[in-house]
Parts: structure tokens; C-alpha cells; sequence
């Protein structure tokens, strides 16, 4: 049977003259036979003809839209913006556009930097931006298959990646925000939002994830600062309920977990208890931290009342305390 797939995806793969994708060929892909039919990996640094006269070119690179090869406008565009200044930014904008039409979001992303840098405070570059921010969702959306990639660039969307810093300008337009706060009267206003919330909802299931992962290694200073992570962007986030029900439920779980003392041999825990590292702990002083941590689970408990009333999480964690009894 593989074999066969592999004949007709060959097949499939020749008929390049196609200007559309069958339903064949995404079958092949998603059984992971064959590349994307959809996407194609544009030349880093398309040639330029000098010698074509500026009508030319553009009906040229009209004509080269309506092709199978979408990498192919590219050519053309690039000789109207290097050679005739004239039509400089719209074909620099088509440009980019071409990037995205072939679904090298890469190129996309680079040229629209470029461009963004080149021409800072122009009329189009609210415009540029929106493209770019097109291409980081496009990139996030392209590569479900590599879900580190993906991660990758949703930390880019959202300013969650260490690498973007005053020094990296390029990086930190990759972020929605950036252009909402920059343009916060946008016509595209609402499409940013959007991507802003998709990438929020994926972001925050990797990171209640990571936060179970550092639960299990019993490392909790680590774990609340990933579910804080959710809680500071409110109920917008889908398991904004879960991962404050999960708060309050390791806030319980470490109040009973306090009293042992060989817990208080982990450093982190005595800087996140706020603790000498130094001072040998007491039974006392061991209960008097237990009831701190086990309040803080009650005031996450009475804001889930408050704000959550109907949530099957709230009614799941109104029965916590009674499951971590003080020893």
C-alpha cells in the first residue's frame, strides 16, 4: 500500500503545471507522503531584470500570479523596486504579499522588517506591519506538525521569548501587542486581536502543562509562576479556570506537604517561603508557614467564588481544603 502512495505522489508532484492543489495531494500530505502542496520554499535572493521596461515588468508579474509557481512574482517586484523608483513601495508591498501567498512566511516576515525599518513612520507601515503579523500566524499555524517550532513563535507573537530585546528590534515586531499599542485605531484592530487571542489560548495550554511537569518534580515556586502566567490574563484564556482550580489545589497540597522537614532542605522553596536557607526550622515555625500557604489557597478560593460563581471548578474547589487536612 505504501508503495503505491508513494507512485501516485509522484505522480501528483509532476503535474506542477496545476494551478490548484487536489484533494489527492492533501491526502498525501497529511498521511506525511509529501511536502505541503500549498506551500513553497521562495528563493532567498530572487534575480533582477535590468533590462525590462517598468510596464513590462508589472504585467509580467501579474501574469506570474495566475501561475502554480507563487514564488515566481517575486522576481518581477523586486526589479520594479530596485530599478525604478517610481513604484518602489507598492511593488515592495506586493513583494511581501507574494511571500505570503506562497506560504514562505519566513520571507514574509524579513522583508516586512526590512521594509518596516527602512520606511519607519510612512502611511503604509501600519499596512507592512499587519503583514508581518500575518506571516508570524501563518509561521504559528504551518508548523502544528513541530510543536517546538510552533511554541517558538507563539512566545515571538505574544513577547514571551527571551530573545526579544531593545537590541532586536526585527523580534520584537513579531508581537501583536506592538502593533496594537503602536496603532490602537487600526481598521485591522479586531483581525490582530484575534491572532493575539489564538495565540494566547495555545500558549496557555503549554503552559499549564509545563506547570504539571514542575508539580510532579515537586517543584512549586517554579509551577505558580506558570499558572500566574494564565491568571494575569483573566477568564479570556480557555483554561484560565482549570489552572486557578490546579492553584489553589498545590497551595493545599503544599500547606500539608509543609510540616515534613526535610521539604525545607530545597532552596528555592525557602526563597519562595520567603525563609532563611540558613535557619534550621522549628515544628512551630513549619505550621505558622503550613497556615500561610493555606490561606493564600482560601483567598484563591473566595476571588473563585466571587468571580466564578457557576464554574464546576469553583464547586470542585470548595471541597480541596477538606482533602489536605492539617496534619
Amino acid at each position: 500500500m505504501k508503495k503505491v502512495f508513494l507512485i501516485l505522489a509522484m505522480i501528483m508532484v509532476s503535474q506542477a503545471a496545476s494551478a490548484r492543489t487536489s484533494a489527492l495531494q492533501r491526502i498525501l500530505f497529511e498521511l506525511g507522503f509529501i511536502e505541503d502542496p500549498y506551500i513553497q520554499i521562495c528563493p532567498e535572493d530572487t534575480k533582477i531584470d535590468y533590462k525590462a521596461t517598468e510596464a513590462e515588468l508589472w504585467a509580467s508579474a501579474r501574469k506570474a500570479e495566475a501561475g502554480y509557481n507563487k514564488c515566481k512574482p517575486a522576481e518581477y517586484y523586486r526589479s520594479l523596486y530596485v530599478n525604478y523608483p517610481s513604484s518602489y513601495r507598492e511593488a515592495f508591498r506586493r513583494y511581501i504579499e507574494t511571500f505570503l501567498n506562497a506560504q514562505d512566511f519566513i520571507m514574509a516576515m524579513n522583508e516586512a522588517n526590512m521594509y518596516i525599518t527602512n520606511w519607519r513612520g510612512m502611511n503604509d507601515s501600519e499596512y507592512i506591519h499587519l503583514l508581518l503579523l500575518r506571516a508570524v500566524d501563518g509561521e504559528i499555524k504551518q508548523s502544528w506538525r513541530d510543536k517546538n517550532r510552533q511554541m517558538e513563535f507563539v512566545a515571538f507573537s505574544l513577547g514571551a521569548a527571551l530573545a526579544q530585546t531593545e537590541d532586536a528590534p526585527f523580534l520584537m515586531n513579531l508581537q501583536y501587542r506592538a502593533f496594537l499599542d503602536k496603532y490602537p485605531q487600526s481598521p485591522w484592530k479586531n483581525e490582530v486581536l484575534g491572532m493575539l487571542n489564538d495565540s494566547r489560548q495555545m500558549y496557555g495550554k503549554n503552559v499549564l502543562n509545563e506547570a504539571r511537569m514542575f508539580i510532579l518534580k515537586r517543584d512549586y515556586p517554579t509551577a505558580f509562576q506558570k499558572y500566574n502566567v494564565i491568571l494575569k490574563w483573566g477568564p479570556a484564556v480557555g483554561v484560565f479556570e482549570e489552572a486557578l482550580y490546579e492553584m489553589i489545589q498545590y497551595h493545599f497540597e503544599l500547606s500539608w506537604l509543609l510540616t515534613n522537614k526535610s521539604l525545607l532542605s530545597d532552596f528555592s522553596l525557602n526563597q519562595f517561603l520567603k525563609r532563611d536557607f540558613a535557619t534550621v526550622s522549628t515544628m512551630e515555625e513549619r505550621k505558622e508557614l503550613s497556615e500561610q500557604t493555606r490561606q493564600q489557597a482560601r483567598n484563591y478560593v473566595e476571588q473563585m467564588k466571587a468571580n466564578l460563581p457557576n464554574s464546576p471548578w469553583t464547586a470542585k474547589a470548595l471541597k480541596l481544603e477538606s482533602a489536605y487536612p492539617i496534619l
